[in-house]
């Protein structure tokens, strides 16, 4: 049974977490939303726009699913390490629930980094797509953060694998003796 002070420490860990996750979710897809189907001056008036364009329904929905894809990895990287939280609250200390739980955030940081590097190597491009004159090209775009957040899951995942063999030895030990 877990002591007192990480069930508090990780119950605040987790409603911290859980209101991170609602906040994060209403501002980045409503953002999306917004910008993408409901108000059309956002992307007509961005300022890699020139001239008078029509954005057509496919390249605004391209643009919504191309941002979806981190926002969704990120999200659901949030609810595994949410649930991992509860496991450690409800004392499931280097069990194998939790090393998959650990191995999971981390393979979700690697696909969150992942395709928030791909989305934005792509928006504008997306944005200046209807562009007569200073169109981009799409390019591989990185910053320390994403790539950051890939390393940090690589490093996750790995140490869930540690924690996997470690636990597999000791199984191993204890059914020798």
């Amino acid at each position: 049974m877990p002591s007192t002070y990480i069930r508090r420490f990780s119950s605040a860990i987790l409603a911290a977490m859980g209101v991170f996750l609602i906040y994060y979710s209403y501002r980045a897809i409503g953002f999306l939303v917004e910008f993408s189907f409901l108000d059309h001056s956002l992307w007509e008036k961005h300022y890699l726009v020139r001239g008078d364009v029509v954005i057509p329904t496919w390249l605004r929905v391209s643009y919504f699913m191309a941002w979806m894809f981190p926002i969704s990895a990120t999200a659901i990287m949030l609810l595994v390490t949410m649930y991992l939280t509860n496991l450690i609250r409800s004392g499931g200390h280097f069990s194998i629930q939790m090393i998959r739980a650990l191995q999971r955030v981390g393979v979700f940081a690697v696909i969150a980094g992942a395709t928030l590097m791909g989305a934005t190597s792509v928006w504008a491009w997306m944005i200046t797509y209807q562009n007569t004159a200073e169109r981009r090209s799409p390019y591989l775009y990185y910053d320390s953060a994403q790539v950051g957040i890939i390393l940090l899951g690589v490093g996750i995942f790995m140490l869930g694998w540690v924690l996997k063999t470690a636990l597999l030895m000791r199984q191993e030990n204890e059914e020798f003796v």
